[in-house]
């Protein structure tokens, strides 16, 4: 557990050993970042913060959905940051508690970089003489966890555009994998992003009491047209990905055809030669032309060479 105060006039200053009695009677507020709550944490959560017990067994439970509760005393929310320590595309869950005096993180794992981020962003802006608000420290933890976001998507369009134009020089199943595992990850992106626009919108709508009416109108607004955007472009990012689909499956039936085109060449090719072959094998006293004259053999020989330049013309005329 990681305490720091913000004092009135910005100054701010880790606390190693808490006095809770008088740490909420100070002027400015204070930020307790909770990691693998434990059971002294809970207890300090229910009898010094006094949390609704809800909320503090959401925090308990893992994959929450993001939202907001407004209690008469503290705001809970939950936040789904990247998880960028992972292979594949997954989210952690940051659960937020914001009061008048205080700003609470609680999360179960330990390297969070937008929570590093987010306390840089606050010493520079205090280094600039601005005062610090538990209202704008809750707008910098969303806004980096939105922006998290951004390269994520970036990378997942290019790909996927990449990925087409591989298809158009050889599809492979290799890369119908690839795409199916990017239209997953959109998938579960749109599904976090979306519930988190949904929750901020609420939000923007409703008078609250623990962030100011400024930061409410100007910075928490941009958070949520920053979530638009995501949401933009996971649209436009899960066309790229349908289209590129789309021309695998178009790529692969024309190359279906033209083989089997091919194979239906050869089959008529062996086939002519195979009636010529039958022909002459039959027990006839007299064929045409006979193997008896002289141009005989030469005249067979010549068809069956004919019918197979004929086949490999054709086959010629398919590539």
């Amino acid at each position: 557990m990681q305490i720091v105060q913000f004092q009135e006039n910005g100054f701010s200053t880790e606390i190693q050993t808490p006095d809770w009695s008088t740490l909420f009677t100070t002027a400015g507020f204070v930020w307790v970042d909770i990691i693998n709550p434990s059971p002294e944490d809970v207890r300090m959560m229910r009898d010094v913060f006094h949390f609704h017990p809800l909320a503090i067994e959401d925090t308990l439970n893992e994959r929450q959905r993001p939202k907001i509760e407004e209690y008469p005393d503290h705001l809970f929310t939950i936040l789904n940051p990247i998880n960028t320590f992972a292979d594949e595309l997954t989210f952690r869950e940051l659960d937020v508690f914001v009061g008048r005096k205080y700003f609470v993180t609680v999360r179960d794992y330990a390297d969070e970089p937008v929570i590093d981020a987010v306390k840089h962003q606050c010493n520079v802006r205090i280094g600039n003489g601005h005062k610090m608000t538990v209202g704008y420290v809750m707008y910098a933890l969303a806004d980096h966890i939105v922006d998290g976001y951004f390269p994520v998507l970036d990378g997942m369009s290019d790909r996927a555009e990449d990925i087409s134009e591989s298809i158009i020089a050889q599809p492979t199943p290799e890369l119908l994998q690839e795409l199916f595992s990017i239209k997953r990850a959109l998938a579960e992106m749109a599904r976090v992003t979306g519930q988190q626009r949904d929750m901020f919108n609420v939000f923007l709508r409703e008078d609250n009491a623990f962030v100011s009416e400024d930061v409410m109108r100007y910075y928490m607004r941009d958070v949520y047209d920053h979530l638009i955007r995501v949401s933009d472009m996971i649209t436009t990012s899960r066309d790229t990905v349908s289209g590129a689909i789309e021309l695998y499956l178009s790529s692969a039936s024309n190359r279906l055809n033209v083989i089997v085109q091919r194979l239906t060449v050869i089959t008529i090719g062996t086939g002519a030669l195979a009636v010529i072959t039958g022909f002459y094998g039959m027990n006839f006293e007299h064929t045409f032309p006979s193997f008896d004259v002289w141009w005989g053999v030469p005249f067979v020989i010549i068809l069956m060479m004919i019918t197979l330049a004929s086949v490999f013309y054709v086959l010629g005329r398919l590539d």
